[in-house]
């Protein structure tokens, strides 16, 4: 199978879908991949690797874009539309959800598109998602304490404050939104720097797995009581916002009035801004603008979150994604979905409909 492999072209994404070995793997196994030229170069991966590995060094998207199978990172943008076609399989993050003009387009354009994040198997567990979450935890934290610096780049001062860990400074208060492997990976991250951690999630068998967990030893894991947000976010330095329902838009549980209660120029990254974020002051921004005052409070609401440390990004996704790349390009789209249910699982759209129960329920609110 011929598979492509475009450069993104998304705001400051800098990730690409396939490392080198990734693309050797797979010529290894007969295929041919079409690597847009500079794809990788931003993860610290030049074309002459590429190469080496065996791909096809194309200079147009177009070329890449061709493909039979086309593997991406982020979902198609606005001028990518054009490459979209019947009887292309885009295997991607897609974020329908909160992108129904893309759904529309898809759809019109009957093209096979297979959604990283909706890939679910048996147990619930989303194995395709997960690296990237948890890296977007890890870095949200990062990111919160770069911007809650008086100092950090932008015309929106932080609060002047340090993680803790040192003697006689007060430990950040910290509120984790969601225990999934984002708001898990924040909130261990944000407890080993030496804040004062509150994770909450609907789950009670999360919670209750969670407060055996070492990692959050130091931190409070209790199940999520709308009633008492308020009182969890009285003087609360760092919002982190890690809801998911696979497939469908992020709950929208933190109303302005709300963050009003946080210390004013506390910072609140929210990582479900990719299905349309956790509160109705949240807005996507981008690397170039990265943060805004809403309520007093600085929004940190990026997309593309792991994009920072693209090559450790695309290490890991493509350690991920990479058996399922193999299973489509062996055996075809149709046929590897038909045997496995986990895969057949992120088919978001086929046949010019949209295909999975809740991206279709999030589109049709």
């Amino acid at each position: 199978m011929e598979i492509g492999v475009p450069k993104e072209i998304k705001n400051r994404e800098h990730r690409v879908a396939l490392t080198p070995a990734g693309v050797a793997a797979l010529c290894a196994r007969g295929h041919r991949v079409l690597v847009e030229t500079g794809a990788g170069e931003e993860s610290g991966y030049p074309d002459r690797e590429y190469r080496r590995a065996g791909a096809c060094i194309v200079p147009e998207a177009a070329q890449a874009w061709a493909a039979e199978l086309v593997v991406k990172v982020k979902e198609p943008q606005g001028c990518e539309f054009a490459f979209l076609r019947p009887g292309l399989t885009l295997f991607t993050y897609l974020h329908l959800a909160a992108a129904p003009e893309l759904a529309r387009v898809l759809c019109r354009r009957e093209v096979c598109a297979i959604g990283y994040e909706t890939v679910q198997l048996k147990d619930g567990r989303l194995p395709l998602l997960a690296p990237m979450s948890r890296i977007a935890g890890h870095v949200a934290v990062q990111m919160a304490l770069h911007y809650l610096q008086l100092e950090n780049g932008t015309a929106c001062r932080g609060r002047g404050v340090l993680a803790g860990n040192i003697e006689g400074v007060e430990p950040l208060n910290v509120l984790v939104l969601g225990a999934g492997n984002a708001g898990c990976s924040a909130a261990r991250v944000a407890a080993a720097l030496g804040c004062a951690v509150r994770l909450c999630d609907v789950n009670r068998q999360t919670v209750a797995r969670l407060s055996c967990d070492p990692g959050l030893r130091h931190a409070i894991v209790e199940p999520f009581d709308a009633s008492r947000l308020p009182q969890w976010l009285e003087g609360c330095d760092m919002l982190i916002g890690a809801a998911l329902i696979p497939g469908a838009r992020a709950p929208k549980v933190l109303q302005g009035a709300l963050l009003e209660r946080m210390h004013p120029r506390a910072v609140f990254v929210d990582i479900a801004i990719d299905q349309g974020g956790m509160s109705d002051s949240s807005r996507p921004t981008s690397y170039a603008d990265p943060v805004y005052v809403a309520h007093e409070v600085i929004h940190c609401c990026l997309p593309n979150l792991p994009s920072c440390v693209a090559r450790s990004s695309t290490q890991a996704l493509t350690r991920a994604t990479l058996p399922y790349v193999c299973r489509i390009a062996d055996r075809g789209a149709r046929d590897a979905m038909a045997d496995d249910p986990a895969l057949r699982a992120g088919l978001n759209v086929a046949e010019g409909h949209v295909v999975h129960p809740a991206v279709a329920e999030a589109l049709a609110q």
